[in-house]
């Protein structure tokens, strides 16, 4: 009779899923904010990141223990559950974005999950061919908040815009072409070189971090160029709005989310053909696409549209209207139905407890993992000497602008150098 009263209290709350995300401050971080407010009505999730979980082994192992399901949303972090027993392990669902070269952690991926997402019908045709059909493939397509991305009124000088410019941008991290040379920064740099010599009123905006050696590389051949270094969420669509045309030369890419985001806050786009910008982009009529390394292809489009101011906005309005058909709600609806396949091989089998007492704030926890990580990305800039001190408490600064002072100090707490348990929402040290 009490094992029955027990099941009957943990199906009657809310199913239970383990987000790990890479981070919680870019693309895929935000993909998995996205979740949440879309699901969290549902599902109670539970935020963890690349950069806690080999701090916090414990919150892992206790989560592991107390969840229905889990989704690694960037494949890399599967390698955190490789030492859990597979026959005590709830259900895992990976989402594979992308792949640039088939490696052993997309391949434990496949091992080790129930399911797998990604984010074109072209990666998964990829994939389907590749798991052979053993565990079944979402498409999950990336969306964008239209109401959040929109044009703004901007004074360009924010962004370090001289008056009267055409202006040329993209947003990325530089350790993203890392990757086998996935964001074609090669290719960026030589259209936007050769821009310059056909557009003397060019400006390049160039957003995010670690782009010091190109932009000397650029002003050294005298073109006009600024850069944003770490840019807040809260920014990103003013940085659009003051762009004439955002340029992506990427060679490899799942979504990208950007270029939906640009095309939102109607910024003409240029873009090379890679993940679903064939599906958005109609040459002519709201952007330009051109093939993977065609440096004339994006070149010749970017000219074109530095000439043609009327050009250039009769496209961002296209565009603003393509996007609107993409919100996040819609996007992320397939979701559903792989939870719910996961959640029910897990309560079938061996059902969660109901769990200690601070899984009873989901949010609150959600609040402290992206404190800590703005923490621990600024902290690793710092020490690797990829910025000044100085810099980087203008970085966190920026990060926690918002956060409540309590999450921020739970944030610290959670990464602290000594061993620490989690006990009815504290962190308290171990002696």
């Amino acid at each position: 009779m009490r094992t029955w009263i027990r099941r009957r209290s943990i199906m009657n709350r809310k199913p239970r899923i383990l987000l790990i995300s890479d981070n919680a401050w870019w693309i895929i971080g935000e993909m998995g904010k996205q979740i949440i407010a879309r699901f969290s009505d549902k599902y109670d999730f539970y935020f963890l990141t690349e950069g806690i979980l080999p701090r916090r082994p414990d919150l892992l192992k206790a989560l592991v223990s107390e969840v229905d399901a889990i989704h690694c949303i960037s494949y890399e972090t599967i390698v955190f559950l490789r030492d859990f027993s597979r026959k005590t392990l709830p259900p895992i669902s990976t989402w594979i974005h992308h792949v640039t070269e088939w490696n052993a952690d997309m391949q434990l991926a496949v091992e080790m999950s129930s399911a797998v997402t990604t984010c074109t019908s072209g990666w998964k045709e990829y994939l389907d061919e590749r798991i052979e059909g053993r565990i079944p493939v979402t498409v999950v397509p990336h969306g964008v908040d239209a109401d959040f991305f929109r044009r703004r009124i901007v004074d360009q000088r924010r962004f370090g815009i001289p008056p009267g410019r055409f202006v040329l941008g993209f947003i990325g991290k530089k350790g993203s072409d890392l990757e086998f040379g996935r964001k074609g920064t090669g290719v960026l740099l030589d259209v936007v070189r050769k821009a310059a010599a056909q557009l003397p009123d060019l400006h390049v905006v160039m957003g995010g971090p670690d782009w010091e050696r190109e932009i000397d590389e650029l002003r050294a051949l005298g073109v006009s160029v600024s850069s944003t270094g770490y840019i807040r969420k809260v920014d990103v669509p003013a940085l659009y709005s003051a762009l004439d045309v955002y340029l992506l030369t990427s060679r490899v890419e799942g979504g990208p989310c950007t270029v939906l985001e640009a095309m939102a806050c109607e910024t003409a786009v240029v873009s090379t053909r890679v993940g679903a910008v064939p599906e958005w982009i109609v040459d002519g009529v709201n952007g330009y696409s051109a093939d993977v390394d065609d440096t004339e292809g994006l070149l010749s489009a970017v000219v074109e549209l530095g000439r043609s101011p009327e050009k250039r906005i009769a496209i961002g309005q296209e565009a603003r209207s393509t996007a609107i058909q993409r919100p996040w709600r819609v996007a992320l609806s397939p979701l559903e139905g792989v939870y719910d396949d996961l959640i029910q091989q897990r309560r079938w089998t061996s059902a969660p407890t109901s769990g200690p007492s601070w899984m009873t704030d989901p949010d609150g926890l959600l609040r402290r993992v992206c404190a800590a990580d703005a923490m621990l990305t600024v902290y690793g800039r710092v020490r690797n000497g990829k910025m000044s001190i100085t810099k980087g408490i203008g970085m966190l600064h920026e990060m926690l602008s918002g956060q409540p002072i309590f999450d921020v100090v739970k944030g610290a707490a959670m990464i602290r150098r000594c061993s620490a348990y989690v006990n009815d929402g504290t962190y308290t040290q171990i002696p």
